[in-house]
């Protein structure tokens, strides 16, 4: 029966319900097809992230060959690399596209979110990069890595400066543009989760910072140079050679001074000389009564040109430096600035110029201090020099090394920008212009000099070494700065300075003479002082109370100068502490100790790593008085 009915239904025509429902796909199908769907959809979704990723990789491998192009100035070959980089950034993008709706789920919308945020970052830059380019390549100079300046003619120079002169708003919107990428950077960091991306992210936002900082650096002055330069005008700067080994307190003692005259990039003219040769026919008839110390120290009745950096000011020496200059009797009518700068400077150069020869003499970074010494004090008399030619020398290595410098190419040339920001840092070497567009811009980055404004806490140890002789490689000094809070909650400040004399009398070194100052915030009152020879001197200069003293340290001793004084109530502000210590110029870096008790609970110590919280209300720590140091505890 069974076999009968399948054979009737079989061969019976089936009704159109009957074929509708054999066209239904049955439950094995509908998992069949499930299965084919998704094996297609992840296939495509696989290969676009091996997409996304094979163009990540194309993207870093590819921005490492765009950097020795850079340095090499190809601009030409890196305009093509940074078009490959923004083309696999474009096809990136495309992949990340694709991949929606899978980018829509939580944790993956954050990475999505992140690495379009690194997808904007890089468009901006890339963008920025080339018209960085085009704009290198319209000066022509700028394509030959080997050109050496003093090759360049002079149409060659005032391209390049007026490139420069007319480039302020081009490079600042540049700068403008690379904060912009730093934030979408910022931002993709706080997203992201993934330790590959954030790691890369790290490594980015650490070498943009630094370039960051040199550029912030140098912008401002990118468009000032042309004018220093001497473009279009020519100009001329007063030169101090200020000898760090009789310390001074603005660097050094002047025994050399010079003059230097720039007309569109060129020295049009360069000379030193023997201070005492301006100094000395000023005998007759200057009449400058010299500071007290000056007058007591080194029996002098006059002030003469040679003692002129009195003021630890940088500008206001700069500028009696200009005065004494025409008081007596100099020939160059007027300066457009002050140049002021120690050996160490000299010494930086020769590492990048090498080795000097002159008079049969070579002098190279390690001996050049002591053999220009021995040569002025002891050397020129064996050849048969008089004693108002001895510096001749200085003179003569001088011009070598300015001829020397300027034969140098471009790529050496780059070496020159961390030795002088260096040298800037740690008053090793300072400027002053007369302009007063370009000597704020001096001040702002600190290369000026200036005793520096302070909201707070502040401490500048000044010596002058008045002992006549080159005694300062012998000395070490520490300074200990103590700051307490007294039992009627008064803040009081002890800073001590320990001279650790380890020379011996011979022809350059003698006992350590020095008029040491100490400036501190306006209104503090002195309460103590230890270790002087003579009674506290106390003056207000530079908005700051002034305390000064003389001292001596015969060889193979340690003396302690200490002056212990009442801080003004403005030192706490908002139940924060903040200490400004300036580095005095031409000093070399020396211990500082610091130990500080505040009226307050500690929550943070900021500004120098090296001072850590010592309590619920004490930070302490030793820094190297390398440069000016800052200190915030709140």
């Amino acid at each position: 029966m069974n076999f009968l009915s399948s054979l009737v239904n079989s061969i019976r025509p089936q009704s159109f319900i009957e074929r509708a429902a054999r066209l239904l796909p049955q439950r094995n199908h509908v998992r069949a097809a499930t299965l084919v769907v998704l094996s297609a959809l992840l296939l495509f979704y696989a290969y676009q992230a091996v997409d996304l990723y094979r163009n990540a990789r194309q993207i870093v491998t590819l921005s490492q060959q765009a950097q020795p192009l850079l340095i090499a100035r190809d601009w030409q070959q890196a305009r093509v690399v940074l078009g490959s980089v923004q083309q696999n950034m474009d096809e990136l993008e495309q992949s990340l596209d694709r991949l929606f709706p899978i980018t829509v789920i939580p944790p993956i919308s954050r990475e999505a979110s992140a690495l379009r945020n690194v997808l904007a970052a890089g468009n901006i830059t890339i963008d920025n990069a080339q018209d960085v380019l085009d704009w290198a390549a319209a000066v022509p100079i700028l394509g030959n890595a080997d050109t050496a300046f003093e090759t360049l003619t002079d149409a060659d120079k005032t391209q390049l400066l007026k490139a420069l002169d007319e480039s302020a708003f081009f490079l600042k919107s540049r700068q403008e543009q690379t904060d912009l990428a730093v934030l979408f950077l910022r931002q993709a960091r706080l997203q992201s989760r993934l330790s590959v991306l954030v790691k890369n992210i790290d490594k980015v936002l650490s070498r943009l910072a630094r370039g960051q900082q040199v550029f912030r650096t140098i912008q401002p002055w990118l468009a000032e140079l042309p004018s220093i330069a001497g473009y279009p005008k020519e100009k001329t700067y007063l030169v101090l050679l200020q000898n760090n080994t009789e310390l001074r307190p603005t660097g050094g003692f002047i025994g050399t001074y010079g003059t230097i005259t720039i007309k569109n990039g060129s020295v049009a003219g360069f000379m030193t000389d023997n201070v005492y040769n301006l100094d000395e026919p000023a005998k007759a008839y200057l009449a400058k009564i010299p500071p007290d110390p000056i007058k007591q120290y080194l029996k002098q009745s006059q002030w003469f040109f040679r003692d002129v950096n009195w003021d630890p000011d940088f500008p206001s020496t700069a500028q009696n430096a200009i005065q004494f200059y025409h008081d007596e009797r100099g020939p160059v009518k007027t300066f457009d600035g002050v140049i002021a700068m120690t050996p160490d400077v000299v010494q930086d150069l020769l590492n990048i110029a090498g080795p000097i020869e002159v008079d049969g003499k070579t002098f190279t970074a390690e001996n050049l201090v002591d053999l220009l010494a021995y040569h002025v004090e002891l050397g020129f008399k064996e050849e048969g020099i008089t004693i108002y030619n001895r510096k001749q020398i200085i003179d003569d290595v001088a011009q070598e090394l300015q001829s020397r410098l300027f034969t140098l190419s471009f790529s050496q040339m780059r070496q020159l920008a961390p030795l002088v920001l260096s040298a800037f840092s740690q008053r090793q070497l300072l400027v002053y212009f007369s302009d007063s567009d370009t000597q704020s811009l001096a001040e702002s980055l600190s290369w000026g000099g200036r005793v520096l404004p302070a909201e707070q806490d502040f401490l500048h140890a000044v010596d002058a070494n008045l002992g006549s002789l080159k005694s300062d490689p012998a000395i070490n000094r520490t300074i200990r700065y103590t700051v307490a809070p007294d039992a009627m909650g008064n803040m009081t400040a002890t800073a001590a300075i320990t001279y650790e004399h380890t020379g011996n009398f011979d022809w350059k070194t003698t006992r350590y003479r020095t008029y040491t100052r100490l400036y501190v915030p306006r209104g503090s009152r002195l309460l103590s002082a230890e270790g002087n020879e003579e009674t506290i001197t106390i003056t207000d200069e530079h908005g700051k109370s002034v305390f000064g003293t003389f001292i001596s340290i015969e060889p193979q001793h340690s003396e302690t100068l200490s002056f212990t004084y009442l801080l003004p109530p403005s030192v706490i502000k908002n139940d924060s502490y903040g200490l400004l210590v300036q580095k005095q110029a031409g000093t070399r870096a020396h211990e500082l100790l610091l130990d500080i008790t505040v009226p307050f609970a500690i929550h943070t110590a900021s500004g120098e790593p090296s001072v850590q919280q010592a309590g619920k209300r004490s930070a302490a720590g030793t820094l190297q008085l390398d440069q000016d140091k800052e200190i915030l505890i709140k």
